[in-house]
């Protein structure tokens, strides 16, 4: 099992035969890095001062074909000529492999830096990577050289999912070597995802529920008020947020954000005259348009824009030993109120931490109260009248389990 402190292996312009700066390394492009902002977004790399051969990344990205429109930037943000140059976006360069270049007419050493607009690196299936999923999944298996067996192919899934329904679409520069840990974090961080190590060691992910996110198969365990001891809940209003600004779409050139989100547009107008107003700016590097923006401040306002639970306790079976970080589960509470102000009754929780006690024969748990519940659904036999009193579905399934 390989360990995510290591740092990703970039391609090194010390590897051809005659680069103008050894150092540099060949960047990995992902997603719309065609989009936002203005002028050349990454630098490319000269590795050949004889022939001018410039990459623009160290592999193959979209074809022209699919779409692609690359366009290249001199030291002034002035647009080079495409007669100037001759592309070639898959390109087994001095025989190291496959990467994408740029060959110039003339020595165009008086423009560098030379920038580049673009869209990044394509699937097996021949589309762009844009959901943060696929990218992830790409860095880790295609660059990191982990194997398919060091993820959960069950919980990968079910974010790419999430991520998908959501209208996510990822892009970014990877310039220089960063441990693949950290890369997780900063990528999942800004489309409000986690990640861990499962028991079994292998990497897990997931981006934070929403309405309708979890499936039965999800609910690991089903908490017996009766079984649990110690409880205690408690929440801090200094993580509250009711309205998200960002700034967005990354210039790797001039190290700024060139483009910016007002943080009123998300902002939660009840949540505000009970707590005041608590704003939070984003920085979205991996986020280039306006769209995704958004949805990822709407996202973190409906999340956080009241306080969440967070609920300590003990479980005094042992039948919920199987349980690890990041599972979700049902609880109940009879001295807990719900929005309704009744008994908080199959809220799902997930656990976020977990610390057996076998000696003693108890678990030790924390739990996150997701704010959503089981819900319950009713077949369309006539049984229920629709006269308003009842819901056909979405009401909390008051069923004991």
């Amino acid at each position: 099992m390989s360990s995510l402190s290591e740092k990703l292996p970039l391609k090194q312009a010390s590897a051809y035969a005659s680069p103008r700066r050894e150092s540099e390394y060949l960047p990995l492009v992902y997603g719309a890095m065609d989009a936002g902002g203005e002028g050349g977004l990454w630098q490319t790399v000269c590795l050949d001062t004889a022939s001018h051969v410039y990459a623009l990344a160290g592999h193959a990205l979209l074809p022209l074909a699919a779409g692609n429109q690359v366009k290249l930037f001199d030291k002034d943000n002035a647009e080079i000529s495409s007669a100037d140059y001759s592309l070639d976006l898959a390109h087994d360069f001095q025989g190291k492999g496959v990467i994408s270049t740029a060959t110039f007419v003339e020595d165009p050493k008086d423009k560098e830096p030379i920038g580049a607009r673009a869209k990044g690196k394509a699937g097996q299936d021949g589309a762009l990577l844009e959901n943060p999923l696929d990218i992830l999944r790409d860095v880790l298996l295609g660059v990191f050289g982990l194997d398919l067996g060091d993820i959960s192919v069950s919980a990968w899934a079910r974010a790419w999912a999430r991520s998908a329904g959501l209208g996510f679409r990822a892009a970014g520069v990877l310039d220089k070597p960063q441990e693949a840990a950290k890369l997780l974090t900063q990528v999942l961080g800004q489309f409000l995802g986690s990640w861990w190590r499962g028991a079994d060691g292998k990497v897990r992910v997931y981006l934070d529920l929403g309405p309708g996110a979890a499936d039965e198969a999800e609910l690991s365990m089903v908490f017996n008020q009766a079984n649990l001891s110690e409880v205690s809940l408690s929440a801090k209003l200094d993580e509250l947020v009711n309205q998200a600004g960002a700034s967005y779409a990354l210039n790797y050139v001039s190290g700024e954000y060139e483009e910016a989100l007002e943080e009123t547009a998300s902002a939660d107008a009840k949540s505000q005259g009970l707590y005041g107003v608590r704003a939070q700016d984003l920085e979205l590097s991996w986020v280039r348009d306006a769209s995704t923006a958004d949805t990822v401040c709407q996202r973190l306002v409906g999340m956080l824009a009241r306080p969440r639970r967070l609920i300590n306790a003990v479980d005094n079976g042992l039948v919920s030993l199987p349980l690890e970080k990041g599972d979700a589960a049902l609880l109940s509470l009879d001295w807990v109120c719900d929005q309704e102000g009744r008994p908080l009754v199959n809220q799902i929780v997930r656990v976020l931490s977990v610390e057996p006690d076998l000696d003693r024969g108890v678990i030790r748990y924390g739990f996150l109260d997701t704010g959503f519940y089981k819900t319950s659904a009713r077949l369309a036999d006539g049984a229920w009248p629709a006269d308003g009193g009842t819901r056909a579905g979405g009401e909390r399934d008051r069923r004991a389990f």
